[in-house]
Formats: structure tokens, sequence, C-alpha cells
């Protein structure tokens, strides 16, 4: 691809773009907090746009779960922190079959990861690049519309998007909204909040938090309505310290927790358990460490793990193991779902029970 580009001193530049590569000419600028607008990478508030959807949709994870770890370190004054290879591992959990080369994933989400992590880290001075890149973008030439519709397609250039992923967009949106009107909105009574399902919704909470501002987390729970009894939304980082029991039934592949953790954060288990895999009498049984019979199940979420296992997810990425462990470190920033590792729950009966401390 050959594009112009004119100089400030009038001169035309010629450059040949690799397929994929990063267009700069359309980048979205604007002021920062202080009014003036960037002149280098630490004050650079413009939104980066690709040829490549795929690697598009990487840098758009990638900033996300970079903000979210880069605020972490800050708020828990441990430097900045970040490695040359740091994004690996949530990269790994985020990425999906279905969003295309796995390559093109992974450069995207390492350049967003590092954007992410130096805004996420300086946010008290600047308020990041959510409205640029989430806020409002475009979906096959159209303009994504919200509500049921969208928590099931969420397509950009061909890509599936998750249902977390329209809902988070459209989030952001409203987040933001807000803020310009300085008043927090009962977002959750919208039409479109309510149409959608567990995974839009919780991609909208997720969204408006980042939307509306994380920097005003201390004064306001940062628009997040941080729950303090067993139920509705928490985070890990608030700085209060909780616990929550969850109920994991065999029929239901992913539970909600509605806890939002951050990569590195250590969690503490306590489950307990027995499931029936199969109807009552055919001796396929359960506890949160596998099958008692020793099988695996080939197209469970995890067919190397025991069948009927305790799972874990961060968002809409890829499961970890649990089991009967009594501590794990989060390997994402992201809200947690739990499961049940089998392939045909329909069959299943019986629950765990596992209260998760921070």
């Amino acid at each position: 691809m050959i594009k112009r580009l004119l100089t400030s001193t009038g001169i035309a530049l010629t450059l040949l773009l690799a397929p994929g590569a990063l267009i700069n000419s359309s980048y979205a600028q604007r002021p920062d907090d202080r009014g003036q607008r960037p002149n280098d990478g630490r004050n650079d508030f413009r939104a980066p746009s690709y040829n490549n959807d795929t690697q598009q949709l990487g840098y758009e994870h990638g900033y996300r779960d970079g903000a979210d770890r880069g605020r972490q370190d800050r708020d828990g004054g441990r430097g900045r922190s970040q490695g040359a290879n740091d994004y690996q591992s949530s990269a790994r959990y985020s990425y999906q079959a279905s969003f295309g080369n796995r390559n093109d994933y992974m450069n995207g989400y390492r350049e967003g990861f590092t954007a992410g992590y130096d805004d996420g880290f300086n946010y008290y001075d600047r308020p990041g690049k959510y409205g640029q890149i989430y806020g409002g973008q475009q979906s096959n030439g159209r303009q994504q519309s919200s509500g049921r519709q969208q928590s099931t397609q969420g397509n950009r250039g061909g890509i599936q998007r998750p249902p977390f992923d329209s809902g988070y967009r459209e989030g952001v949106s409203a987040g933001q909204q807000d803020v310009q009107r300085n008043s927090r909105s009962d977002y959750r009574q919208t039409d479109s909040y309510r149409r959608g399902d567990r995974n839009y919704q919780d991609g909208f909470d997720r969204g408006y938090q980042d939307g509306y501002g994380r920097n005003r987390y201390q004064t306001d729970g940062g628009g997040y309505n941080v729950g303090r009894g067993n139920s509705g939304p928490a985070d890990t980082r608030d700085g209060l310290g909780a616990s929550r029991t969850i109920t994991v039934p065999a029929t239901q592949q992913w539970t909600a927790t509605s806890i939002r953790v951050n990569q590195g954060d250590r969690l503490t288990f306590q489950s307990n358990g027995t499931i029936q895999l199969r109807p009552a009498g055919n001796n396929d049984a359960a506890s949160v460490a596998g099958s008692l019979n020793g099988r695996r199940a080939p197209q469970s979420p995890i067919p190397s793990a025991l069948a009927g296992a305790l799972i874990g997810r961060i968002d809409s990425g890829q499961p970890f193991g649990i089991g009967d462990q009594t501590s794990i470190v989060a390997p994402a920033s992201g809200l947690l779902y739990l499961g049940v590792n089998d392939d045909l729950l329909t069959d299943n009966s019986g629950q765990f029970t596992v209260t998760i401390s921070w």
C-alpha cells in the first residue's frame, strides 16, 4: 500500500506500508488534561488504527489489560515493572481462534499492552484513550447497535466479537457520556443493558468503569457500584479485603462470580462438593479435582484436565484449571467466571460451593 504524507515543510513523503501495518495518519488527536497537544510517546493521546482487523482487536484487548496492570502497579507502589514479555501471560488467555491469525493478534496485543500500561500507570495525570479506541467505533461500515442484537453479533471486519467485547464498547461510551454530564446514571436500567446476555452485561460493567474514569475510583467507586455483600459487582482493587461464596451448578458451563480480578492478584479458594456427570446410577462422579474415575472429556473446555474439574476463565478468554487448589494467582485482568470441565452438561446434577477470598 502506498501512502503520501505532507510534512510541515511541504515536502511530500511516500511511504510503503506492509499489509497490516499501522497507519499513523489515521490517528485521532485531542489535547490532554493540561490542554496541550501530545508531542512524544509519553503524552501521546492518539488512537491507532490497523489495516488488519485481527491486529486491531489484539491492540484493543492489550490496551485494556495493560492499563489494568499499570494501575495495579501504581496503586501498589511497585514502580514501573512491565517487562519486555510481560504481555504474553495475559495475551494467551484472551486469544481465540475465531479472531484470526495468532501472530497478528499477539503483535497488536503487545503494542496495546505497552500503551495501556503507560496510560494506566499515569492515570492520575491522563484519562487514557478509551474513547478513541472503543467508543463509537463502527462495524462493517455501520455504527454498532446496542441491545440484544449486539450481544450476539458484534462483528468487526468479519471477526466474530464475543458478547463481552460488544458490551465493553457500549459501557465505555455510556461511562464517558456520564462524565460529560458530571452525573453517574443507573445504566443497568437501560434497555440495551437489560436485553443483553450476562456476558454482554459483564462487559458493559467493565467498560463503564473504564469509560467513566478509574482515577475516580477512590472517591465514588469509578462507576462500578462495588458490592459490599455476597452479591453484586466486587473488585479486588478496592483494598477492603473480602470473600465471596459462589454456587457452581454442574449443569451450567460458566457461572459469573461478579468479582473483578487483576493480573497477579492472589486468590484463596475453599472448594467442596461432588457432582454427577451422568444420570444417577452410572457411577460417574467428580469432585472439584475432577472425575473420581480418572476419565477425561475430549470436547470439554480443557480436554487435558479431568472431566468435571473446577475451572476458571477471565472475561471471555481461555479457561484455566483450578481443581482443588487453595490458592491461585490471577493470570489476567477482568471478570472471573467459574465452570465445570465437561462436554455435556445437560445430564449432570449437583453443584460445587466455592468461597473466594482476596
